[in-house]
């Protein structure tokens, strides 16, 4: 399928069936069903059997030594529960209740709300997942109180989690990518590490969605889609009763488990990563962590910990039934973040997507001026195609470094190209992990995140692309990154010009 137009039909039918039906889990299960058609000959049983295996192996896998678990996948599902009973404890000891009237004192609108939100996803920065679950529990109480919709906190949380995980070269995001580079073997691509910092200035799309995030903050911008749709499928907005309770808990409940949280996940990423690596610097520790393991094994603290601190201020038998609610409250998440998972390999693995949109560029390579744009076009797509940018890196900094080693160019820019196109079609695919946790975090549907979330990160992507463009024309990235960032601006004041007149 690697060779054939065939590979790009199952992520568009995904795609397509998204926006037309609004159903993420349907539309990706029916995804998997077209990969089975294509895959197989076309037999019910083989259908079945197709999709069986690619769901088991999210859970499992075989190896010569008999069946192996997937402990990655399996840790990953067991945070989630773990963050909706520990959310479930807080809130019904009343510490959210104490919390938001507390702030409400110096907290005095949605700006200064969102506001907080984009801070903390700028300071979490080790570990998009880690950023994408945590900063909602930080900040959802908060934008809830002052009328800020869940739909706009997920795109505040999505905006901060892979950008400036790219941006900050000592996260998992920065190993990843300087391994890449590495294992390539290319001289273009040895110094990876000097190469990764370099693109930094130049990663035009990851600047400009943290920017716009920024002022649709200050300026309260909200797109029609952004105004459509409003805390889908939200069961717990505005639920902060404060007449309610005669002793709520103190806000040491929420801020000490949050720490708590925060800081036992933190500690064990870096022992994951010091306890693996041969070479005890920051760059080799980050190369080996295991964010899976210590996301569960720090939330199962946390959650203990937790639970101790809210203790006297809950009723009497009350924790069975919060861990009911907890786990009711992930199983959506879950259910989709397993499809998604299983369709990835289908797309990337089986049709080979992403191999066939790298080979389309090969008709491209005399056009040496052009190459960062549609370098980032096509990494983007693959990303957004294949719901991973980890994946896009993969394939397309090697025909990346190759093309400029034929037909010259700025590497320094290529990288960045591919690493912003690759992060774009990341943060606006609808079968992108991040998008689902993004989703998770801010407690709103994956498919309202997808659709409200799109138009923001697309005009963002518009105003990367011109400033890859005139970067390559007049041969300097900074009068391309301050032509892209002045688009932009005029583009969100355009926005808030029109807002403000309807």
């Amino acid at each position: 399928m690697g060779h054939s137009v065939l590979s790009l039909s199952v992520p568009l039918f995904v795609i397509f069936m998204v926006i037309f039906t609004k159903r993420v889990a349907l539309s990706l299960f029916s995804g998997m069903v077209l990969s089975a058609l294509l895959m197989t000959n076309g037999h019910l049983w083989d259908i079945v059997l197709y999709i069986y295996h690619k769901i088991g192996a999210v859970f499992y896998h075989t190896t010569p030594q008999g069946v192996q678990l997937n402990l990655n996948s399996l840790f990953v599902f067991g945070f989630l529960i773990i963050l909706g009973i520990l959310s479930q404890i807080i809130a019904a000891s009343g510490a959210i209740n104490s919390f938001v009237q507390r702030a409400r004192t110096y907290v005095k609108n949605a700006r200064q709300s969102e506001g907080i939100a984009l801070f903390a996803g700028l300071v979490i920065f080790i570990d998009d997942y880690f950023n994408a679950l945590i900063v909602g529990q930080i900040s959802k109480s908060l934008n809830d109180a002052h009328q800020s919709s869940r739909e706009r906190l997920a795109y505040i949380i999505d905006s901060t989690s892979a950008p400036v995980c790219l941006l900050v070269p000592i996260s998992s995001w920065g190993a990843y990518i300087v391994g890449v580079m590495q294992n390539e073997g290319s001289p273009l691509l040895k110094d990876s590490f000097a190469l990764l910092l370099s693109s930094i200035g130049c990663n035009y799309y990851a600047w400009f969605a943290i920017f716009a995030v920024f002022l649709t903050i200050v300026w309260q911008i909200n797109l029609p889609a952004m105004q459509k749709y409003q805390n889908v499928g939200v069961k717990d907005f505005q639920k902060f009763d404060l007449a309610k309770r005669t002793q709520n808990a103190p806000i040491s409940v929420l801020l000490l488990s949050i720490i708590t949280l925060i800081m036992s996940i933190t500690t064990l990423i870096i022992y994951t990563g010091y306890s693996a690596s041969d070479h005890k610097d920051l760059l080799s520790i980050f190369q080996n962590t295991d964010t899976a393991f210590a996301l569960f094994f720090g939330g199962l603290f946390s959650l203990g910990s937790g639970a101790i601190l809210a203790y006297r201020y809950l009723p009497k038998k009350a924790f069975p039934s919060l861990f009911i609610k907890g786990f009711k409250s992930m199983i959506g998440a879950i259910w989709v973040l397993i499809l998604a998972w299983a369709i990835g390999p289908m797309i990337r693995d089986d049709l080979q997507t992403g191999l066939y949109l790298a080979s389309l560029i090969q008709h491209f390579q005399g056009v040496f001026l052009l190459m960062p744009l549609l370098l980032f076009l096509i990494s983007g797509f693959i990303a957004f195609s294949t719901g991973t940018s980890w994946g896009a890196f993969a394939i397309m900094l090697p025909i990346g470094a190759g093309m400029v080693s034929v037909v010259g160019g700025d590497i320094v820019l290529v990288v960045a190209a591919i690493l912003s196109g690759a992060v774009y079609g990341d943060h606006a695919s609808p079968i992108s992990d991040t998008t689902i946790l993004s989703a998770t975090g801010a407690g709103c549907s994956v498919q309202s995140h997808f659709l409200t979330q799109l138009p923001y990160a697309t005009l963002t992507a518009g105003c990367a692309m011109i400033a890859f463009l005139v970067a390559s024309l007049t041969l300097s990235k900074a009068i391309g990154f301050l032509v892209g960032l002045g688009l932009l601006m005029g583009l969100f004041y355009f926005l808030r010009c029109a807002h403000s007149v309807r």
